[in-house]
Parts: C-alpha cells; sequence; structure tokens
C-alpha cells in the first residue's frame, strides 16, 4: 500500500504534463480461451486444506467474452478513463485426493465432488499518457473489483459455498508502438499490486490492426494472478491464461 501512495504522488506530479493529442473513444470485446491452475481453500488457515482445480476438482480451459470501454481527451491534469469486465463462469467434476475442511463442511478423500466457479472482475483504470506518437506510455492507477462465489458438493459430505467480494487498487502501465502507415501496432499493458503475503496481476500482450473505417481487431495472451491471503477468508493461488481474439470500434 505504501507503493501505491509513492506511485499516486508520482501521478500528481506529472499529471499536469501527461495528455493526449484529441479525443478518443474505443469500445470492443474479446473472446478469451484460458486455462485455469492452482489451489483454493476457505476459512482455513491450514495448507493440508489446499485444494488442486485440476487434480482434485477436475477444472481444464474454458473461454469467455470480455468487454471494455476507454476514453482519451486532451485535458491536463485529468485522468483517462478505461471499464473493462470479464466475467469467469464455470463449473467442473473431480475427486478429492485427500480428506479437505472447505468452510464449515469436510470433504473425504476420494469423495466425488461437482464445483462451480463464478468471478466477476470489474476493473476502472484512470491512466495518463506520457508519450502520444508513434511510441505510447501510459502510467496510471487501477481498481479492481473481485465479486466471486464458488460452490463444492460432495457425493457424501453436501454442500459449502465461499462467497468473496472487495476493491483491490492495483498500479497500471502500458507500452505500444504503431508502426506508420500500416494500420498495425503491438502493445502490452497491465496491473499489479503486491501487498503482505497477497499478490494481483492482470497483464496483457497485444498485435491490433485497425482499418481506414474505425474498425479494429485484435489478438494476443492475457493472463490473470489471484493470490489470496486471507482476502475476505479466502487462501487462494489461482491463475487464469491464455490467447484471445477481439474486434473494436475507435472513434
Amino acid at each position: 500500500m505504501r507503493q501505491l501512495a509513492i506511485y499516486a504522488a508520482l501521478l500528481t506530479f506529472v499529471s499536469p504534463f501527461a495528455q493526449a493529442d484529441n479525443l478518443k473513444a474505443e469500445a470492443g470485446a474479446q473472446y478469451w480461451s484460458y486455462d485455469i491452475g492452482g489451489s483454493v481453500r476457505y476459512q482455513s488457515k491450514r495448507s493440508s486444506d489446499d485444494i488442486d482445480v485440476n487434480d482434485d476438482l477436475g477444472y481444464n480451459d474454458d473461454d469467455l467474452n470480455s468487454y471494455y470501454l476507454s476514453f482519451e481527451h486532451p485535458v491536463p491534469a485529468l485522468p483517462n478513463v478505461r471499464v473493462s469486465f470479464t466475467n469467469i463462469d464455470t463449473s467442473a467434476n473431480g475427486t478429492l485426493s485427500k480428506s479437505v475442511d472447505y468452510g464449515n463442511t469436510t470433504f473425504a478423500v476420494n469423495e466425488d465432488v461437482n464445483s462451480e466457479l463464478q468471478l466477476d472482475q470489474t476493473d476502472v483504470t484512470m491512466y495518463y499518457q506520457l508519450f502520444d506518437t508513434v511510441l505510447n506510455v501510459d502510467l496510471g492507477l487501477n481498481a479492481k473489483y473481485i465479486d466471486s462465489r464458488s460452490r463444492i458438493t460432495g457425493s457424501a459430505s453436501g454442500t459449502e459455498t465461499a462467497d468473496v467480494s472487495g476493491w483491490v487498487p492495483m498500479l497500471y502501465a502500458g507500452f505500444g508502438a504503431d508502426l506508420p502507415f500500416t494500420g498495425l501496432s503491438i502493445s502490452a499493458d497491465g496491473s499489479f499490486v503486491g501487498y503482505q503475503d497477497s499478490t494481483f496481476y492482470d497483464y496483457t500482450l497485444k498485435a491490433s490492426y485497425i482499418t481506414p473505417w474505425y474498425l479494429g481487431v485484435d489478438v494476443g495472451y492475457r493472463a490473470v494472478r489471484l493470490n489470496l491471503d486471507d482476502f475476505d477468508g479466502s487462501y487462494a493461488d489461482i491463475e487464469f491464461d491464455g490467447p484471445f481474439a477481439g474486434a473494436h470500434l475507435e472513434f
């Protein structure tokens, strides 16, 4: 959190000198094919209660659609804004390799389980463009709201649900390069924060092409990691990553 305070102070200093050349609005959607991996635990401080999402719960890969809106302007001191929405909704069947406590329920070794995961993420990013030429550099802050509901149902032990929600303040940075007269560009952007024993990151690598008719297409790779240490009662280290393709309108 101290890093965030220092970074916010730096942004306050540079904001009068950082601005876009003109107004620009963008709306886009992406189809993300992701792999999921890691472990989850709920209301238990014992690492022996970690549940492997692949080996125990049976998760593998899935896909989803995500959406975003952004607005840039030439007004000094006021940040540009980007809002994005990523809603993960998936389920799986598996067999537990050990006995674990999940919330108030004890699931037995070799018990067959069905589980569902709904993880809604809303990102509100406020950033400044330090450079807006052939090379682009953005710096800012991102507020990620996590709203998660997970459920595990055992063939003998019953059902337990875990509801986790809260805001996560993160540092944001973006870098890009345009290939003049081609409509092509490459970019990388992401958000990160680490405090105590928790780590969050969300980054994207992307190649884009914008047509003369305001329509653009994108291909790239995205990774999201949530390493939670008693975040609203949840202990987890879970990652979603994989390729995506998308389209956007740019005005």
